[in-house]
């Protein structure tokens, strides 16, 4: 909660005015029993018609204060608590947008969503609460016990008794019911992760008749994190009924202490309702105190959460890199210098990283080919070259420099990647092939659609590049998608094009016009990473890897005379084609 109190600092005179607001009108407040208690003991009592009338008066005008400056408060705590709330979004927003692929795959994509929406949401509910209640509670406390002494001093003698039994009991409920909050934070990540996959992967669920079985897991979820939170909801809903129960005792014993009083002449009988007021007042406060407890506990859980995010530093370090690295175009493009990578970035032990020992040169202009198995490390390499990791040992060298000297805007200019998960957003697809150059004209996407084989298809699309693309690129198909994500990489005229399976969904035909394309249009060196030798057979390099090790490297005729799993792979695939 201190690391989140620094936002507070951006709404100062909403966080310091609707407090001060909401002190007049808890003191206006507790004014009023006084001034009833003189309209009954002296205003009716002795009939005294102008009396009733002046102090009632002051009772009416001193609610309306109340209701005004409650109103402000009110407008203060809403605009403090969603501006706060968005500026944390904000923040969570930008550092996960900051964070590696390592990062990301730590907290899960389902938990950053719960986190950036429920848990800010706690922290904004919070927030209001506090500049609503945090001066009225203990305002609203000692005062009816400062004012109840200033009555009667042996009838108060029940608030000191009172007080610090309520205090232990909220003490207690506390401690029960904070394990109870984290829990639920974390079943609520469980049942999002499900939905999220259920929604995403619909069309998989459906083609496989899976509903059922995915009912049945999402019911599961949902039923541990129902019984969770009715185990906290059973422990909290016994704090209200409790505190009404000892307050109410405390108003019995007030009464019958009270009419002893009256008969002896010690207190009068508007002192004894002021008094009955006064600790209807304390218990309505402590209720409240208690409510303001259950959502601090719930509160603390959620700012764990955020700070966990916010406090969260990328392992991939672009921090200071603002001087552009001097290109020298007479060096290797790319050059791997016995790089070993595990997804655990502290394993230094060679025999269990996922790449190992990779060394290999590209030079500019020239064609390197990556086939192996699924799970052979071939987008890892990928994701190391584009740097979404860094690499556990050895160095991976950009014109000769270390990649890690890279300006990330400049690293983004010189490499460019088409992922092996093709993703497009909702949009235009003008909007789409210019996420990598903003400013990129017309002419530069359809020169960049036609050497991606899109442009035939693209251009039968009603509004041609205005044609509008669904989240997720729902309306086009697999292979129309591949092309189009293709396309998007080749804008910008990068040094350095990797292409991680992105031609997958196309036939043999439109990748092989692909390739005869990419090697005509194209000035820059190329990375074709594919499971189809026909793909990468003449590429100027090949590397051949076997579970992270590199059982194979040359040329396509010389692996199929060195390299067995090159050769069994080609004969098995040429065969089958044929």
């Amino acid at each position: 909660m201190k690391n989140l109190a620094k936002y507070l600092k951006y709404y100062k005179l909403q966080v310091i005015l609707g407090p001060i607001c909401k002190l007049i009108e808890t003191l206006l407040e507790l004014s009023c029993p006084i001034l009833v208690a003189k309209i009954i003991d002296h205003g009716i009592s002795s009939g005294d018609t102008s009396y009733i009338v002046k102090y009632g008066l002051i009772v009416i005008a001193f609610h309306i204060m109340c209701f005004c400056f409650a109103v402000i408060c009110q407008k203060c705590a809403a605009v403090s608590s969603v501006g706060i709330a968005t500026k944390i979004r904000e923040d969570m927003y930008t550092n996960i947008n900051n964070l590696s692929h390592a990062e990301i795959d730590k907290f899960g994509t389902s938990s950053l969503l719960t986190r950036l929406t429920n848990d800010v949401s706690q922290i904004e509910v919070m927030v209001s609460i506090l500049i609503r209640v945090m001066i009225r509670c203990p305002c609203l406390l000692i005062g009816s016990i400062l004012l109840s002494l200033s009555i009667n001093l042996k009838l108060s003698l029940v608030f000191l008794v009172v007080i610090p039994v309520l205090a232990i009991i909220l003490t207690i409920f506390t401690k029960k019911t904070m394990p109870f909050f984290k829990l639920v934070r974390q079943k609520l990540d469980i049942v999002s992760r499900i939905t999220r996959e259920n929604l995403s992967g619909v069309r998989v669920v459906r083609a496989f008749n899976h509903q059922d079985e995915e009912k049945e897991r999402f019911f599961e979820a949902n039923e541990k994190l129902v019984k969770t939170n009715i185990g906290v909801s059973q422990i909290s809903a016994l704090l209200n009924p409790l505190i009404f129960l000892i307050v109410d005792f405390a108003i019995i014993a007030i009464l019958w202490f009270g009419g002893i009083e009256i008969n002896v002449g010690g207190l009068t009988q508007g002192e004894l309702i002021a008094f009955c007021n006064y600790m209807i007042t304390l218990s309505n406060a402590l209720i409240a105190t208690s409510r303001i407890y259950v959502n601090l506990v719930r509160t603390t859980a959620s700012a764990h959460r955020i700070n966990e995010v916010l406090q969260a530093r990328s392992s991939v370090d672009f921090a200071d890199k603002k001087v552009s690295v001097i290109i020298d175009e007479n060096q290797p493009i790319l050059e791997f210098k016995n790089v070993g990578f595990s997804y655990d970035r502290y394993e230094k032990d060679p025999e269990r990283m996922f790449v190992k020992n990779l060394t290999f040169n590209l030079m500019p202009n020239q064609t390197l080919g990556i086939i192996g198995s699924t799970g052979s490390g071939k987008t890892t390499v990928a994701n190391l070259i584009a740097r979404f990791y860094d690499c556990n040992t050895g160095e991976i060298l950009l014109y000769g420099k270390n990649i890690k000297d890279y300006p990330v805007k400049q690293l983004r200019d010189i490499v460019s990647i088409t992922q092996q998960r093709s993703t497009l957003f909702s949009g235009t697809l003008r909007e789409n092939m210019q996420i990598r150059k903003n400013n990129a004209t017309d002419d530069e996407i359809i020169s960049a659609l036609k050497t991606s084989q899109a442009w035939d298809f693209v251009q039968n699309f009603p509004n041609g590049l205005d044609y509008k693309i669904m989240a997720g690129g729902k309306n086009v198909s697999g292979g129309q998608m591949q092309r189009l994500t293709i396309a998007r990489s080749l804008i910008g005229e990068p040094k350095l094009l990797i292409l991680d399976d992105s031609a997958s969904a196309l036939d043999f035909l439109t990748d092989l016009n692909l390739r005869k394309a990419l090697k005509k249009d194209l000035n820059c060196s190329t990375i074709l990473i594919s499971q189809r030798t026909t793909t990468i057979k003449n590429a100027d390099l090949i590397i051949v890897l076997d579970h992270g090790d590199v059982v194979g490297m040359g040329k396509h005729k010389d692996l199929l005379k060195t390299c067995s799993i090159y050769r069994e792979t080609y004969h098995s695939q040429t065969q089958r084609e044929e």
